[in-house]
């Protein structure tokens, strides 16, 4: 079995299963992700098996007027049958079946930016059959609703609220307040609606050919190159430039959502709001990885230690799974030797077994960036050039992030996560499109949602600062706020919005759209009013950095 076609062009690279045609210094050809998948397979980390479809091929289907082509195709299902044998899996099997991911990634990372689908491989059928072979009944219906709805999302480009909204609806229906409290016969009739608001939307009713879905969803994933969001990112981050597409992994499915055995998390080899060194991140127990980021969730600390910094109640990974979370360690600190750069580590735990789906450098401030890569020049990792690189020189002037004069004087309305540091002053705004359009008239503010999400880019640009009142560390907010630059805090829980009044309130105390608030994203304090910042000294990094480029 060959990755080419008949006429010779190769658009696909496997990974796993003993077989591994890439590296890490492919980035241009098999996106970011794909790149690093090969190398923590080379190294024998414990990656699921698959393939990643070269950003050639996204070029391809796009000069193709959105076509995959014949070849393509052909590429895809004959690496489909080597997945099949390496997993003893088949696709489409209603006893057996493999089910696959399909995610982009592009050559420089872009969080959030562009789409991804899971559990791929089920239909009406499969389920029906997996329902009657299984006690956990109410596994597969999470696996399916998922695919369904972002299917829905990412191909058919529906209002993700449509399918939020509806499980919402189910939620206080059923007395319930998380999704993994919902009755098996809900998430059935929550699949249904789904089903039926589709058909609704868009006239067609959900495809059961999972060939359809499989290529429907890379076509929707080349595509999301050029989604809005994705443009916005990459003018904001300096990378407008970069036309090279995105690549797409198709990878075997591993479920955290399976058991309370079983989890989704992020770790990030160090702290990315301080640069301490260390196992950093949040996991949720019986998810999908995609809960951890989306916002609508509140995730839990790695380490004991984490979670009693926060205040946490429920228990840390640390003490819950031990045996994964060592494993974690360890996999943290192979990784930082290989790629010489503080990581940002996606992974499952699937009845106990951990498995890495992702290696990236993690985003940072540049100040975390600065003492980050100082450390690694310690440890012996980089050099000193090395140690230039790492830091965006012309961030180098942008070093200091405001504090506050003195907060003992301040009224603190209340507190969250403190996700990305520094502090910032501004009003109140609670659209993102009021935000660009306050910005551009010269005005200062911050930017309060119940969560962010990938289109919220141009709205987190524009503000000062971010204060949501879900998500956690490893949130859509947090990420991105720490690779803009703005300080941000996340699960402020006390708070509630009225967008339609145009109120923030906490017990008592209400403040109005257009209100004065200071956000401080180094403790996580929500401040009343507009209160008085100054440009701190440069601490030993900063002065250490500022000596090495003076040499």
């Amino acid at each position: 079995m060959t990755t080419k076609s008949m006429t010779g062009k190769k658009y696909i690279y496997r990974f796993g299963g003993g077989v591994v045609e890439g590296s890490s210094d492919m980035k241009e050809l098999l996106g970011n992700k794909g790149a690093n998948l090969a190398e923590m397979a080379s190294i024998g980390l414990p990656v699921p098996p698959g393939f990643t479809i070269s950003t050639k091929a996204c070029h391809a289907y796009l000069d193709n007027k959105n076509q995959l082509g014949n070849e393509l195709k052909t590429q895809i299902s004959d690496n489909l049958q080597w997945l099949e044998a390496v997993s003893g899996r088949r696709f489409g099997d209603p006893v057996n079946p493999l089910l696959v991911s399909v995610r982009s990634g592009a050559a420089q990372s872009m969080p959030g930016m562009m789409d991804s689908v899971l559990n791929l491989g089920l239909n009406d059928e499969t389920v029906a059959q997996l329902l009657k072979n299984t006690d956990s009944k109410r596994f597969i219906l999470d696996c399916y609703r998922r695919l369904i709805q972002m299917y829905g999302e990412v191909v058919l480009g529906l209002d993700e609220l449509i399918f939020e909204d509806l499980i919402e609806d189910f939620r206080i229906q059923q007395g319930v307040k998380k999704d993994v409290g919902l009755s098996e016969r809900g998430w059935s009739q929550i699949i249904e609606q789904m089903k039926a608001e589709i058909l609704e939307e868009t006239g067609q009713p959900y495809p059961q050919d999972i060939f359809k879905q499989l290529y429907d969803t890379v076509g929707a994933v080349f595509r999301s190159w050029y989604s809005p969001r994705a443009i916005s990112f990459r003018a904001i981050s300096g990378m407008d430039g970069a036309g090279g597409g995105t690549a797409v992994t198709i990878q075997q499915m591993v479920y955290g959502n399976r058991s309370e055995q079983s989890a989704s998390g992020v770790a990030f080899t160090r702290d990315p709001s301080t640069g301490t060194p260390g196992l950093f991140g949040e996991y949720l127990p019986n998810v999908q990885g995609e809960d951890i980021v989306d916002g609508f969730h509140s995730p839990h600390a790695l380490s004991e230690q984490a979670r009693l910094t926060r205040g946490d109640k429920v228990g840390a990974l640390e003490t819950r799974m031990p045996e994964p979370y060592e494993e974690l360690v360890s996999f943290g600190k192979k990784l930082e030797r290989r790629f010489r750069d503080m990581q940002e580590i996606e992974f499952t735990i699937e009845e106990g077994k951990l498995w890495l789906l992702q290696t990236r450098a993690a985003k940072r401030t540049i100040e975390v960036a600065v003492r980050v890569a100082l450390d690694l020049f310690d440890e012996g990792l980089i050099t000193r050039l090395d140690v230039i690189d790492h830091v965006p020189l012309d961030g180098f002037n942008k070093l200091i992030q405001a504090v506050l004069v003195d907060e003992a004087n301040t009224d603190i309305l209340t507190t969250g996560l403190p996700a990305s540091p520094g502090a910032a002053c501004g009003q109140i705004c609670f659209s993102c499109k009021t935000a660009v359009e306050r910005a551009n008239a010269g005005e200062a503010v911050v930017l309060v949602r119940d969560e962010t999400n990938p289109q919220d880019i141009a709205g987190m640009h524009a503000a000062k600062a971010i204060l949501t009142r879900r998500g956690g560390m490893t949130s859509h907010a947090a990420d991105i706020a720490r690779a803009i630059g703005r300080p941000c805090i996340v699960n402020a829980r006390f708070i509630e919005l009225d967008q339609q009044r145009g109120t923030l309130k906490v017990g008592r105390q209400t403040l109005n759209e257009g209100d004065w608030i200071t956000i401080d994203g180094s403790s996580g304090h929500v401040l009343v009013g507009k209160v008085a910042l100054k440009i701190p000294e440069l601490d030993e990094y900063g002065q250490r950095f500022k000596a090495l480029l003076e040499e």
